[in-house]
């Protein structure tokens, strides 16, 4: 059981975030390892009902892959990727609208319903909240997956006059109302742009940004252009790595790469003085970040 004295450190470090954070908007995108797992998903939902307590707004957007994947290879279509980018044909975007427009949708609107969150589940980021057009067909068809071409900020925050917390899933519509398969750490990154977020979170399956064998636990804008350069990201993480860089570089503050499967991570990660992933920032935030923990300890040597 926590000490007398921890517990004080933790009012104050908690009223000092309160202070921080009240009234922002946070982005987090969700993989669909944690959707799909009844734990991780009730311990996310719970921790988002916190921060709307706290005065924190939240976007969640999120995927389902493997549940996907699962489905199609359940009704015999073929899996078909390049660079780990998933081509997106008739047979397949059905799958999509059924798994992750449907069937992982309602699991979250349950999952909401059962914390008493005020907030809604979206099945489909909705036509205002960005342009999208259909990719190109070269130099690789991806068949209807979408490109983002634009976001509306006044769109964006419009629903959250009345509400704490939206979400929604991979799939966004053209003008024309088609529908389309876009990344969601895409989405996620185009949206917390638009809105100037003030966190921008990836929660996952992995702890964080892999450096040496160990998960770092802060890395710089100015960091990461080597970090890809030399080959310590690759795949999946790299395409992670070039959209923080663009997310850095357009007035997002602060972003964490999280494993969405510990409990209360993200709780831990937004409460604690230092969190269970890995920050990504500028130099100057990094400053401001410094200053934030001398204060900190400060609070603690006062209780």
């Amino acid at each position: 059981m926590p000490t007398k004295k921890k517990r004080m450190d933790n009012f104050f470090i908690n009223a000092f975030y309160h202070s921080k954070f009240e009234g922002q908007i946070f982005v987090i995108k969700a993989s669909g390892d944690i959707i799909e797992n009844d734990k991780a998903l009730s311990s996310l939902i719970g921790n988002i009902k916190s921060l709307t307590l706290h005065g924190i707004k939240v976007l969640l957007v999120y995927g389902g892959g493997k549940a996907v994947d699962a489905e199609l290879e359940n009704r015999n279509i073929p899996i078909s990727k390049k660079d780990g980018r998933r081509i997106t044909n008739a047979a397949t975007l059905e799958v999509m609208k059924d798994v992750i427009g449907g069937r992982l949708s309602l699991k979250l609107a349950g999952e909401i319903a059962r914390h008493n969150v005020e907030g809604l589940s979206l099945n489909a980021v909705p036509a205002g909240w960005m342009r999208s057009d259909l990719r190109a067909k070269k130099p690789v068809d991806f068949g209807f997956v979408g490109d983002i071409i634009s976001t509306d900020k006044r769109a964006i925050m419009r629903p959250f006059k009345t509400t704490n917390f939206i979400a929604c899933p991979c799939l966004a519509f053209t003008k024309k109302g088609e529908l389309l398969n876009i990344n969601a750490d895409t989405i996620a990154t185009e949206l917390a742009i638009g809105i100037e977020a003030g966190k921008l979170i990836f929660m996952s399956n992995v702890d964080g940004v892999l450096i040496e064998d160990k998960t770092a636990f802060a890395i710089t804008a100015e960091d990461i252009p080597a970090l890809i350069k030399n080959g310590t990201v690759t795949g999946g993480m790299q395409i992670k790595m070039e959209n923080c860089l663009r997310a850095l570089n357009n007035n997002v503050r602060r972003i964490h790469l999280i494993n969405g499967l510990h409990k209360d991570a993200l709780y831990k990660e937004i409460f604690e003085s230092v969190g269970p992933g890995t920050m990504l920032l500028t130099a100057a935030e990094q400053n401001v970040y410094n200053n934030e923990i001398e204060i900190q300890k400060a609070l603690g040597s006062k209780s």
